[in-house]
């Protein structure tokens, strides 16, 4: 009983299914082929059945594609410097336009710092006055880091940047975020 119901479902299924892949003839025949299936009452002649039946609805002719609606043309991305997309491809937001763009980039930037914020212990927060947000990626204290002084970020190794800035010695190791 339990497998009569079953193929009875299976029947329904494919009946109702029909029309979004057939075109009407084939559908209106395959559909009478099935439903006859349905009326007997032998498991193994019912299966039967629709092994010689379905595939017949499996390989009849999709229907005609629905034309589509013409799209809006997607306008250009804004043109973006040089000096904002350097180091933008490190940037998580797709949204932003200097991760969009991609434009030729700069080897090196220059800026100063509006902004120092410490994150952690030796790890601090960039702010500069273009906007731009870069955090340090390597450990290091930095004590003579002040708003005001000037830094160069410079492309390194790998995608990497370093970071140097007025009256501190060293290269900082850092990554943009915004």
């Amino acid at each position: 009983m339990r497998d009569f119901r079953l193929s009875r479902l299976l029947a329904a299924a494919l009946v109702l299914s029909g029309p979004a892949i057939l075109p009407a003839p084939a559908l209106a025949a395959g559909q009478d082929d099935v439903l006859k299936c349905l009326g007997i009452l032998d498991n193994s002649a019912r299966l039967a059945c629709y092994d010689r039946t379905v595939p017949g609805l499996r390989h009849a002719a999709p229907p005609p594609a629905a034309p589509m609606a013409p799209q809006a043309p997607i306008p250009p991305a804004p043109p973006v410097s040089k000096e904002q997309a350097f180091g933008a491809e490190r940037i998580q937001d797709k949204q932003n336009p200097a991760v969009a763009a991609k434009p030729e980039e700069a080897e090196s930037i220059t800026a100063k710092l509006v902004s120092v914020s410490q994150q952690t212990i030796d790890r601090y927060t960039f702010t500069l006055d273009n906007g731009q947000v870069w955090s340090q990626v390597v450990a290091r204290s930095i004590a003579n880091a002040k708003t005001g002084k000037t830094v160069r970020i410079e492309k390194g190794i790998v995608g990497s940047f370093t970071m140097t800035i007025d009256g501190v010695t060293g290269i900082i190791k850092v990554r943009r975020v915004k």
